[in-house]
């Protein structure tokens, strides 16, 4: 009877090993110093011929979400909050295209939600 065992493990630094295993560790390692090095490693798979650096664009999302309170306070509220309260936030704002946002379930679950612009403006049908 043979046993596998899987191992998927993770560098700490981004050495290039040049062998698995050797007498000293230090002796076969060669540090990455140059930044093409660094780039090829972010760098994904992609047809496309103009190359994305997503981690840049992960890290200037998180940072507009610091930014809006607002916005966090609903995710907030969101993530927290029960099923029902979570189906009646979803039905309310799908049902009035976005100018309601209820959490009481009893309330919306029993009608559709009706649309209700902001004071001094009207909502408009557009069709094409």
């Amino acid at each position: 009877m043979t046993t596998k065992l899987e191992l998927h493990l993770t560098k700490v630094t981004f050495d290039r090993w040049n062998v698995l295993e050797g007498v000293d560790p230090m002796a076969n390692l060669k540090g990455i110093d140059s930044k093409n090095d660094t780039a090829d490693m972010k760098s994904y798979p992609s047809s496309c011929k103009v190359q994305h650096d997503w981690d840049k664009l992960a890290k200037e999302a998180d940072e507009i979400d610091d930014r809006d309170p607002l916005n966090k306070l609903f995710q907030d509220i969101y993530g927290k909050a029960p099923d029902e309260t979570k189906k009646a936030m979803i039905k309310s704002f799908t049902e009035s295209n976005g100018t309601v946002l209820s959490t009481n379930w009893n309330e919306v679950g029993a009608k559709p939600v009706e649309m209700q612009p902001p004071d001094g403006m009207e909502y408009k049908n557009y069709e094409i």
